[in-house]
């Protein structure tokens, strides 16, 4: 680095030295007239007497490039020189400024050519060293590249063997893994007694699902479930002589807690089924809106069996059910309170059937 800076200082300076002229000429002093007017400004004449200095130290280091000792020497101005501010002060330097420009004028051509052969050599070296340090550091450089290039692909192939290994022993793992929590959409349509007096569209409902099994330690699918449905039951009044067709919609909650858990049939890569069985307890209530009178409560037993269908890894946590319940009330039947003359009561019995279809996402499973 040092070697290029110097360089480029050389060819810099050489430019005028190749060609005998100065760096820098040296104006002719001003008249005498001008040059008071520095007499009248500190500031001024000590502008003017550094200007002179510094063109005799600039001429002063060009002769010592070429080689030639310089006859007069550019003298430093003293503090005191700039206080008095007189005008043979200033003439002082600027014959000193003068007379180094006459010597750099004056100086052997040989000198320069020599100056000039020093430079050319230099240049020339610096090339070729230049040149030969690019082309080894590019070769260096390029082997570095190369195995760099070889390491990111030794560890890319490895770390997809890793990945996929990883993968294959989680799905394999993941077989034997227990489902925790699940949640599960439902659907539900009731069959019940009455004559066609009470009759339901498929209600949707939400099943919420806890694996205890862990925790009682005899059966490691016991669940704990909460279940909650909105079926559609209406009231028919086909009797009634003014309205044939009248009927009312019923706004129905059912609600209900169950255990049970899984009873798996068959298990392969792809496949898990088996069935659900539940028991529990129901409660439900009914109301029409802005109507106080009609009225309806009923709660019991549960049972519920399904038939699942699903995949035994990861990948896919879904399930897939369809079943019957039975809902039932050994103290009393479920009976629709309305505000109709001649069918003031509903009694549609105390047991009541429901097929349902399902889809369950199981949230968290572990090995655990």
């Amino acid at each position: 680095m040092k070697n290029i800076l110097i360089l480029w200082m050389l060819a810099i300076i050489s430019t005028p030295l190749w060609s005998a002229v100065p760096i820098i000429t040296v104006p002719e002093i001003s008249s005498t007239l001008e040059i008071e007017l520095y007499e009248d400004s500190q500031g001024l004449f000590a502008m003017k007497l550094m200007e002179y200095y510094k063109m005799a130290v600039i001429l002063e280091t060009q002769l010592k490039i070429l080689g030639v000792e310089a006859k007069n020497k550019a003298k430093q101005p003293v503090f005191e020189e700039l206080e008095d501010m007189e005008l043979n002060i200033l003439r002082k330097y600027h014959k000193i400024a003068k007379s180094l420009e006459k010597e750099v004028i004056g100086a052997p051509d040989s000198d320069r050519q020599i100056l000039l052969e020093k430079i050319n050599e230099l240049e020339s070296r610096m090339r070729d060293t230049v040149a030969i340090y690019t082309i080894e550091k590019g070769a260096e450089r390029n082997k570095i590249l190369d195995l760099m290039v070889q390491s990111l692909k030794q560890v890319e192939e490895t770390n997809s063997k890793n990945i996929e290994l990883v993968i294959n022993q989680n799905f394999v793992n993941c077989m034997d893994y227990k489902t925790l929590v699940s949640v599960a959409g439902v659907s539900k349509i009731f069959f019940s007694q009455g004559d066609g007096k009470v009759t339901n569209d498929p209600g949707l409902g939400l099943q919420f699902s806890v694996n205890l099994g862990k925790m009682v330690g005899f059966w490691e699918g016991f669940e704990i479930r909460y279940e909650y449905l909105a079926p559609k039951f209406f009231t028919n009044y086909e009797e009634l002589p003014l309205m044939p067709h009248y009927r009312e919609q019923w706004n129905t909650n059912i609600s209900s807690v169950s255990a049970g858990g899984k009873i798996e049939l068959n298990k392969t890569e792809n496949v898990v089924q088996g069935f659900n069985l539940f028991l529990g307890y129901f409660w439900a209530d009914g109301y029409i809106y802005n109507q106080g009178q009609h009225r309806m409560n009923f709660d019991g037993g549960l049972m519920s069996l399904e038939y699942y269908l699903g995949s035994p890894g990861c990948k896919y946590p879904i399930e897939i059910f369809g079943g019957i319940s039975v809902f039932n009330s050994f103290s009393k039947s479920l009976v629709f309170n309305t505000g109709v003359a001649g069918f003031e009561q509903i009694d549609i019995g105390k047991t009541h059937l429901s097929v349902n279809l399902g889809l369950r996402y199981n949230i968290w499973r572990t090995p655990f």
